[in-house]
This record gives C-alpha cells, structure tokens and sequence, in this order.
C-alpha cells in the first residue's frame, strides 16, 4: 500500500523507482531507516517482517560498507552522490569517508548501435558522415557516458565522449527521490540545527546537471587552456565545438602515457621527479592563483607528454572559488606552514558557518593539538592533504559548516599527493606550497590590490550617500506619521529576570519568616500559647522551622552566597 504523505502525492508514476531503492535499502540492513521516516510501507511484505532480524552483528559488514554497497547497487545518481558525500568529511565520520572514496564509476558500456543514434540525434550526421575513422570500442566507460577514439575527416586524431542514452530520465527520476527523501529527514534529523539536506541535495543536483552537459566540461577545458596558456610545462587538450553538444563531447586526442601506466612513463624517458613538481605546482597554481582547480586528478585523469610535461584530462568535475575564499585558503596553508594556530582559527572561522552553541575554547584546543602534532615534522614530511583533512576532522567534530568547494579541494589534494608520493616519494606539496604563499601575501598586499580595494571601497561609499538623502526622508516621514518603532532585543534578559524574581521570592519569604518569628515571640510574651484549644504557639515556631530549612537549602542550591 502506498504511504500516504503529501511529498508523495506527485509521486506517483516513481512508484517502482522508490520501491527499488527502499528495498535495496532493506537488504542491506537500513530498512529501520525507512520506519523512522515513515516509509515502511514501501517494502515488500516479507522485507517489512524481517526488518531488524538480520544477519548476526559478526556476519555483517560495517555500515559504511553497506552504505557504498547501496549506491554502488542503486547506479548512476547513487554513485555520483557517494562520489560527492565522499568530499564531506565535515558531515561524515572517516569510516564512510573512506568506503565512500572506493566508489568506482565503472559500468559495462552500452552498444555501438545507441552511440550511433546519439551521435545522429546530436550531430544531425551519422558517424561516417562525420568522422573518417569511429572505433566502435570504447576506451572507457563510466555511469554518464563512454569515450571512443575518431579521426575528424582532415585526418585529426580526437576522442569522443557520447552520453548514455537512459541517463537524463534516470537521473531526473532520482533527483525528485532524493528531494523528497531530504525534506523528511531534515524533519527527523537532530542534525536539522545545524544542516539542512534540502540545502545539499539542491547543491548535488545542481553539480550533476553541469556535469551531464558536456558543453560545461568544453567550456572548463576551455578555461583551464586559457590559464595555463604560454605555460610550457603543463597541456590542456583542445575542444572542437563543432562536433560538441550537451551529449557528445569532441577533444583533441593525446599522445601520452596516462599516470596510472608507470611501464609507458619509462618507455617514453619521463622523469618522474620533475612530473610530481609540475603537477604539485600546477594544481597549486589553480587553487590560489585562479580559483578554477580539477576536482578529481586521479592517475586516470592525469596523463604525461613528451618534454616532462603534465596533461590535466576530464573536466568534468571542477572546483571554483571566490577571492575571498582563495585568501583564505591561503591563510590556512600559510598558517599550517608557520605552525600559527591563532592563524589557522582564524581561517576557519572566515571559511565555515560556525554554530554559535560551539565552545570556542575547545575549538581553540583541538586546533592547537594540530600545531603541536606537526611541531616536530620537518617541512618536508608535512602532508598538506592529511593536514587539511584533519582541519575538516575538527570541523566535523564541532559540526561547522563549510563550503562545498573547500571539501571538493581537500579531496583534489589528498588524491594528488597521492600521485605525487607514487611519482616522487620524496617530494612535499608544502615545498611547493611555501614560494606560493609569499607570492600570494605580497599580491595581496601589493599595489593592485590596495588600488581595487579603494576603487571598491569608493563606489560602495559613493552609493550608500547617493542613498542617504532618500533613507533619512523616508525616516523622518515615519517618525512624523508615528510608524518608526525601535525595538530593543536583550539575549540575557529572560535570564537576568529569571534571577531577580527568585531573588524577590526569597526576600518575601524572609520578610514572612520575619514575621512568623517576631509574632511567635509577642504571642509568647503575653501567654498566648493557645487559641480555641489549638496549640498556635508550636505551630508557629514548626511552620518558621520549615520555612527557614526551605531557605536555606535554596540558598545552597543556587550556589550563590
């Protein structure tokens, strides 16, 4: 029976796509999931009977385990949303990080006969009446699409990448699953306060969608050619727009080994040394300098050409960040390097959305334990990537928010010194890191910079008094017609009256036990031990016994005497 909700009601015609995941979701030992958001319904009989009687806690893989086993199951979307929680280390603890890190977007390749209607449909020709030559096999495969080696009619070697047909429904049938799904468990999550999944589904979306076009990843090639252009030492292969659309991709093709292929590196003479430092150098270059760095420079993605250079390949998946960000990324690695912890506070603290229940303090602390754990290692040992990822461990720790780039940079980071460390196991990305900084600390100090910060400065000013004649008009018209209400806002007030009436209960209470005592001892000067045959002398002197206990134990309750 389908639940009745009301995220669901348009929902309808996803029926099988929902149950499929729910049971997927079940075998795997998260069917308890589902009940708390209130979808058990949604399983089969027999799965809804055996939730919560699994396998024995010892025959079962851990739960990050299972997790990469679902989306691994679930396809396309799934896998892409690993790929990118995988970059979350200030949402998820190391353990899903690192199952999540083993996601491979690796899937059979679909027939030549449904890349040659893409093509037809894409480029309004059959292959042939494009290209001379179309190898029928693919290079490789992934979830969104498959590339295959051509030769343009004039003889130019290219790859084409074509994308799977089912991909655009499939996905779009996800992305309204995976909405849905975040807006139930932003209701029932206690991380609600803090993060909203709404908010991180709506960011995912919006990177798969870049990604699916393939016009996108042309104009990031494009990009990164301009960037690294007259740079000798790195490559960034050419797009051919004629033979591009949001589904088909043509680029030039390289004459490289790739860097997962150490046999072909010493076939060609490569220095390996050399290739870490243009690579670490290279992706430096893009993260402080341009602000437009590769976000997954895997050993698949990187490539070597003739004359020690490096080849960045596959852009779909870039990075971007403001100049502001780039500052204070720069701050961070700066303040790593100088071991300053008060520089590396105040770097997060300018990169993340601190919650303002965290305790400072601690924060303070744990990122001192960070200095002191890197106090004694030369410079060179340093890994700025494990340095980092332990920054987002702190951020995980007192739940900060930080921004999806920063996490998409540690991961580029931690992968390329991976590449590095196989290329050069010598080299340090610190090293090359250092020259960097200064020179990114003299241009921000630098002539240019103060010149736009005062032409900045000058037209906001400039405007904010172009507006202020207007604003103080409208004022006075409000203050004039009585519609100006100022309101005042004390955070501390409910607290300070809190304490002020306690204090006022007991300065009655006093004046009461006063005056029981005081009327006890008139009533005992004049012999008044009784009225109407009722002992009111004992009573009185018991009830202002009582009433003194009760003082006093407030008193010593509130611990403020």
């Amino acid at each position: 029976m389908w639940p009745v909700h009301p995220y669901w009601h348009k929902r309808y015609r996803h029926l099988s796509r929902y149950r499929e995941i729910a049971n997927v979701l079940a075998r795997h030992g998260f069917g308890y999931i589902l009940h708390q958001l209130g979808l058990g319904e949604l399983l089969n009989l027999g799965r809804r009977l055996r939730v919560g009687k699994g396998a024995p806690v010892g025959e079962q893989p851990s739960p990050a385990r299972r997790l990469r086993l679902v989306l691994e199951e679930l396809g396309p979307t799934f896998i892409k949303l690993g790929q990118v929680l995988s970059t979350r280390a200030d949402l998820l603890p190391p353990p899903y990080i690192a199952e999540l890190e083993k996601l491979q977007d690796q899937v059979p390749p679909f027939p030549f006969s449904l890349v040659r209607q893409c093509l037809q449909a894409e480029l309004g020709l059959p292959p042939e009446a494009v290209f001379e030559e179309f190898e029928e096999h693919p290079l490789a495969a992934a979830s969104l699409g498959q590339v295959h080696r051509a030769r343009l009619k004039d003889g130019t070697p290219v790859v084409v990448k074509v994308q799977r047909p089912e991909a655009e429904k499939l996905v779009a049938t996800d992305m309204e699953i995976l909405h849905d799904v975040a807006r139930l468990v932003d209701r029932h999550s206690p991380w609600r306060e803090v993060y909203h999944f709404e908010d991180f589904v709506g960011e995912f979306e919006k990177i798969l969608r870049r990604e699916m076009d393939f016009t996108v990843e042309g104009q990031n090639a494009e990009t990164f050619r301009r960037h690294f252009a007259g740079d000798e030492t790195v490559y960034i292969p050419a797009v051919y727009w004629n033979y591009t659309t949001r589904r088909v991709l043509t680029m030039e093709y390289l004459m490289g080994a790739k860097l997962s292929n150490p046999e072909a590196l010493d076939r060609m003479g490569i220095r390996r040394d050399l290739l870490a430092r243009r690579l670490s150098r290279a992706l430096l270059r893009q993260i402080l300098q341009h602000g437009f760095f590769h976000g997954d420079p895997h050993p698949g993605n990187l490539a070597a050409l003739a004359g020690n250079r490096i080849a960045f390949l596959d852009f779909g998946v870039v990075g971007r960040l403001s100049e502001e960000q780039r500052e204070t990324i720069g701050d961070l690695v700066l303040g790593i390097i100088r071991r300053n912890t008060a520089q590396v506070l105040g770097a997060i603290e300018d990169l993340g959305v601190i919650p303002p229940h965290v305790n400072r303090n601690a924060l303070y602390q744990d990122v001192d334990a960070l200095r002191e754990k890197y106090y004694d290692i030369p410079l060179s040992e340093i890994s700025l990537g494990e340095a980092l990822r332990d920054i987002m461990g702190v951020a995980f720790k007192h739940r900060i928010r930080v921004p999806t780039q920063f996490t998409l940079l540690v991961k580029s980071l931690v992968v390329a010194e991976g590449v590095v460390a196989q290329l050069d196991p010598q080299l340090s990305m610190v090293e090359i890191a250092r020259p960097l900084g200064s020179q990114l600390l003299l241009r921000r100090i630098g002539l240019q910079k103060v010149k736009r910060l005062l032409h900045e400065g000058l037209t906001a000013y400039g405007r904010l008094l172009g507006r202020l004649p207007r604003k103080v008009d409208r004022l006075l018209d409000l203050a004039a017609s009585g519609g100006l209400i100022v309101k005042t806002v004390n955070p501390e007030l409910g607290q300070v009256l809190s304490q002020l009436n306690a204090m006022v209960n007991r300065l009655v209470l006093s004046i009461l036990l006063g005056s029981l005592i005081v009327g006890s001892s008139l009533l005992l000067g004049r012999g008044y031990n009784t009225l109407w045959g009722i002992p009111v002398l004992e009573g009185l002197l018991l009830a202002g016994g009582i009433l003194s206990l009760a003082l006093i134990f407030s008193i010593l309750r509130s611990r403020r005497f």
